[in-house]
């Protein structure tokens, strides 16, 4: 699981820089080539670092700023529910005019007006993990935003219909949800009801 995340934030990188490069649209100081002896600055923003998968995230994203020579600079909120606080470094790294934004948004919606924001200062948005609304994205405006993660939906139902199979029926299940208003979370949640409701 390690060295995919390692892989999957590497590849995620070099897709971001190979964008930074394509839109220097209003920013001709800031934004550079893959080529270029000045190298992009990437904000990536996760939820907190007291998930180990964030973690991991984090020492992928180390690696490839080393690997593809760009600055780096991550930053994390103190709980995987604090929205304020991610909106807050957003805003933050537009007053700083990096060149990107790659952001695992800890909520689908409130995040969407601030990144807008960034958006319209000319910086690259990339959105993993957590997917924005794609309906509230267009309805601000907000568009043209890549968007990299896993099928959540897929991966909880898989794991719904192991775990289903592993016990005698009748037999009752609780889920643990996330964070409702995240997208993720509620993929999730869909695909375990329906492996549970299917055994």
């Amino acid at each position: 699981m390690k060295m995919r995340v390692l892989k999957w934030l590497s590849g995620i990188l070099l897709f971001v820089i190979i964008l930074v490069g394509c839109s220097g649209e209003g920013k001709e100081d800031t934004a550079v080539s893959p080529t270029s002896p000045t190298p992009p600055t990437i904000a990536l923003v996760m939820k907190t670092l007291t998930n180990p998968f964030f973690v991991e995230m984090e020492k992928g994203a180390r690696r490839a700023e080393e690997e593809f020579g760009i600055t780096l600079i991550v930053k994390t909120a103190a709980q995987e529910t604090s929205i304020e606080q991610q909106i807050e470094i957003v805003d933050e790294l537009i007053q700083e005019q990096v060149n990107a934004i790659v952001i695992a948004p800890g909520d689908s919606l409130e995040l969407i007006p601030v990144l807008k924001k960034a958006q319209d200062a000319g910086i690259v948005v990339i959105n993993i993990d957590n997917r924005l609304n794609p309906e509230y994205s267009a309805s601000l405006g907000l568009t043209n935003v890549p968007f990299i993660s896993v099928n959540n939906e897929q991966g909880a139902y898989q794991s719904a219909d192991y775990i289903s199979k592993q016990v005698n029926s009748p037999a009752e299940a609780i889920i643990i949800e996330g964070i409702r208003d995240a997208q993720n979370a509620i993929d999730r949640k869909t695909g375990a009801e329906q492996a549970f409701a299917e055994n």
